[in-house]
């Protein structure tokens, strides 16, 4: 990785934590702790947006004490991997590209996250999942289904969320930044 990749992770590791805690401490049903990973990885590729999104992983359950965030590092891994074939594929050019980009990857990242928090945590893990969750299981769906539901549904609006934040940003750099970042060019 050169130095510029290892600024940027820098960056995508604070941005992910920052953004994260605001929507754990409101109790959103999103994590939105992503954006720095899929923004990191559009911009320089899977493998600088794999150590961003696993540092943050590390520095959340550290930083919280909530150490079930670990396992759930998997997650950021398909997170960055994803979101550098999006780039690859000119899914941040436009806003409803990006979204319809977000919905796919909130079904591949719902569908890692949802045996997770089943078969490690029962269903209960952090924020507004867990909610989700809650309410499925007193509307009297059975535990699997509630947690398949919650984190699927939960991760399509996040990432869908995330994918609109960062095209937004990639959009929004200029002229003479993004001839640095060829992937944001398509």
């Amino acid at each position: 990785m050169t130095l510029r990749d290892l600024v940027l992770v820098r960056l995508g590791v604070a941005v992910n934590l920052v953004i994260g805690q605001i929507a754990a401490a409101l109790l959103l049903p999103v994590f939105l702790d992503a954006v720095g990973t899929i923004l990191v990885a559009a911009l320089v590729g899977p493998r600088a947006g794999i150590v961003a999104g696993l540092v943050s992983q590390v520095l959340m359950a550290a930083l919280s004490g909530n150490f079930s965030w670990l396992p759930f590092g998997i997650v950021q891994v398909v997170i960055a991997l994803y979101a550098a074939l999006a780039a690859r594929l000119g899914a941040f050019a436009r806003a409803r590209t990006a979204i319809a980009a977000g919905l796919g990857l909130g079904l591949v990242a719902g569908s890692v996250a949802a045996p997770i928090a089943y078969f490690l945590f029962g269903g209960a893990t952090a924020g507004g999942v867990t909610v989700v969750t809650t309410t499925l299981r007193v509307l009297g769906a059975p535990l699997p289904v509630a947690v398949a539901a919650a984190s699927i549904g939960t991760d399509v609006l996040d990432k869908s969320i995330a994918f609109a934040l960062v095209a937004a940003i990639l959009r929004s750099l200029p002229d003479q930044m993004k001839a640095r970042f060829p992937v944001v060019s398509r």
